[in-house]
């Protein structure tokens, strides 16, 4: 076993210097300088991580029969290439996977138990390396590199507010509020009123005991206890619809259901965003996070995410699309800081597996971002062709447009106006033309 692991892994192309030791002493190394080193302590590490790759490596990890130092990422790194290159699980552990999935699938009930799976881990435990202030457990914006993660995230809510433009006395939806912070932050900074839907009993308390404390009722700020797909069953119809950090959950086919809901409950020439990881290119669910952290999760690639909206019974008109994929990197490097300042504790509270299962989803969500095809995408939706928006991005960066004051950044009615004299002549010629 041990010499079969250590032909194949000494194949895998990799341009970072390494070293990969084995239970009989033996290693592979690359370079004189590791920027890793990776130490498979016990033979059934190999053995299962050879039969089962991303499962086998990661449950070998959490039970500490695999080490590893020096840059931690560089070294997930390596792993993605080696089985994207070499390591195949065995039929078996497909069927396997694909079995688990199926009966994780996000029905209504479903839904409800992949999502207390992992949120409802306890508030206490995800306020030791989430931002203090807003308790964002989604991507981050970074105005400049060295934000602290209170200052990124607080950029991150100001930039979904500005692309949703967001005024006061709007009336604005949002599927799967997490623990509250943009509902709050959208009615304290932009003056509209919100109402979040989540499924997660523990984030609906919480979020329900913060807006208690800022002073915010149900008039201003109501937390919904529910799934997504009873938003609009009441007959209400909203200004902006949101939903920051959901989608993974929602399941593949259920994406037309939710840009049925996003359609029928925002009103003519409303907005909606929707803020997703993604990936370059469709791919299944990687099987160990599907597992341990995000049971019945999917990541859609851009056109799996896209091309629902393009339903002819339902005008959604794409407005707007940006990838954050670096921003999401930043932000991971900062939970995972916090995640190991907060080792001991986290330990007490669970026990050293579970550290250690958070410590590589951190770790290999960064790398993924930073090194393979993970993507963030913020999709800007209207409900209809909305003529009034800003004719350049500025306002999204929160800059003056240019020729603001002329009215030069406008388009729609406001750039028809401008061009009477444009349509005359054309129209002129065109006269003189029949008469030749």
């Amino acid at each position: 076993m041990i010499a079969q692991a250590r032909k194949i892994l000494e194949q895998v192309p990799f341009k970072e210097s390494y070293r990969l030791l084995f239970p009989d002493g033996s290693e592979v190394r690359s370079g004189s300088d590791p920027v890793f080193e990776v130490h498979f302590k016990t033979e059934d590490a190999l053995s299962e991580m050879l039969v089962n790759p991303a499962i086998g490596f990661g449950e070998a990890y959490m039970r500490g029969e695999i080490e590893i130092t020096g840059d931690f990422q560089a070294a997930v790194h390596f792993g993605f290439v080696a089985r994207s290159a070499h390591l195949k699980p065995t039929l078996r552990a497909q069927l396997e996977f694909l079995w688990g999935y199926l009966r994780r699938r996000n029905t209504l009930q479903g839904s409800r138990k992949n999502i207390a799976a992992h949120y409802d881990l306890g508030n206490e435990f995800y306020s030791l390396w989430l931002d203090r202030d807003h308790k964002q457990y989604t991507c981050a914006y970074f105005e400049r590199p060295d934000n602290t993660i209170e200052q990124a995230q607080r950029n991150k809510l100001d930039l979904v507010c500005r692309k949703l433009r967001l005024e006061p006395g709007q009336e604005v939806v949002e599927a799967g509020c997490g623990w509250g912070g943009f509902a709050l932050y959208a009615a304290q900074h932009y003056g509209v009123r919100m109402r979040s839907y989540n499924i997660s009993k523990e984030q609906i308390e919480f979020a329900r005991e913060r807006a208690r404390k800022a002073g915010l009722g149900p008039d201003r700020v109501e937390y919904i206890h529910d799934d997504y797909r009873t938003i609009g069953q009441d007959g209400r119809v909203y200004d902006r619809f949101v939903s920051i950090g959901m989608l993974e959950h929602v399941g593949l086919e259920n994406y037309g259901t939710l840009y049925d809901i996003i359609h029928r409950v925002t009103k003519v020439n409303g907005r909606a965003l929707v803020h997703s990881i993604g990936r370059e290119a469709p791919t299944p669910m990687d099987p160990w996070l599907e597992k341990y952290i995000f049971p019945g999760a999917y990541i859609p690639s851009l056109a799996e995410m896209v091309t629902p909206v393009e339903k002819k019974e339902r005008p959604l008109h794409v407005v707007d699309v940006e990838n954050l994929r670096f921003h999401y990197a930043l932000t991971l490097d900062q939970w995972c800081l916090r995640l190991q300042k907060n080792r001991e504790t986290i330990i007490k509270m669970y026990d050293e597996s579970f550290y250690r299962m958070f410590r590589l989803y951190l770790e290999a969500s960064a790398a993924g971002f930073r090194y393979g095809g993970i993507q963030l995408y913020q999709i800007l939706l209207s409900n209809g062709y909305d003529d009034s928006a800003p004719l350049t991005r500025h306002h999204m960066l929160g800059l003056s447009a240019p020729g603001k004051k002329n009215g030069a950044s406008r388009n729609g009615v406001h750039a028809r106006a401008s061009a009477p004299r444009t349509r005359v002549a054309r129209k002129s010629t065109s006269r003189a033309g029949r008469r030749k």
